[in-house]
């Protein structure tokens, strides 16, 4: 089976940021135990990632490069954001547990979007974030190989796709909605909550 629209799809991959030069830096891979597995089309995964796996199956390999454009797109300073301290209070007392440095929060947006801010700053009264995907503004390299295609089972459209019906039909049922917006955890290319 060929890899397209609905198929179940498990791959391994290494992940570098660059250009596909020596002075490229390593960023993650999967394991044997933990391949990356999704529903090609279900539009969970970056468009230009799964535009270059079509066609392919079972031991056929991978190796190229999406531009900042086509990945997480450019860094915008529109998304570093200084909040009030008061947003991140809990019971009446700024929560310092959990707004730490470096730590990442998932919060909502005005129209109830979850999106995921790493803590930049904790100051006196405010709490500069960063909405930024972690590689926004990076050109990624994706080298790998294609360890199964297959038709999904029932039993893997819940697990993967938690929003599917479960009709059988040919149309989008979930996924996420977040326009613009690709959430932290990772970099293989997936858009996650």
């Amino acid at each position: 089976m060929r890899i397209n629209n609905d198929a179940l799809v498990k791959l391994h991959y290494k992940l570098y940021c660059g250009t596909g030069t020596d002075d490229e830096d390593f960023v993650e891979e999967t394991t044997e135990e933990t391949p990356l597995e999704f529903i090609f089309g279900a539009g969970l995964m970056l468009p230009a990632f799964e535009a270059e796996l079509v066609g392919k199956s079972d031991g056929d390999e991978f190796d190229f490069v999406l531009d900042p454009q086509n990945a997480y797109g450019p860094r915008r300073d529109d998304l570093n954001i200084t909040l009030d301290k008061e947003v991140f209070f809990v019971d009446g007392a700024f929560d310092d547990e959990m707004v730490a440095e470096d730590e990442y929060l998932p919060m909502l947006t005005a129209d109830g979007q979850q999106v995921l801010g790493r803590v930049v700053k904790v100051n006196e009264n405010t709490v500069e974030m960063d909405f930024n995907h972690d590689l926004a503004g990076e050109t990624l390299h994706f080298i790998g190989h294609i360890t199964e295609v297959s038709q999904p089972t029932e039993e893997d459209y819940k697990r993967l796709l938690p929003h599917h019906h479960g009709c059988g039909c040919d149309h989008d049922h979930g996924g996420c909605d977040c326009k613009d917006h690709h959430h932290g955890n990772g970099c293989c290319g997936h858009h996650h909550n």
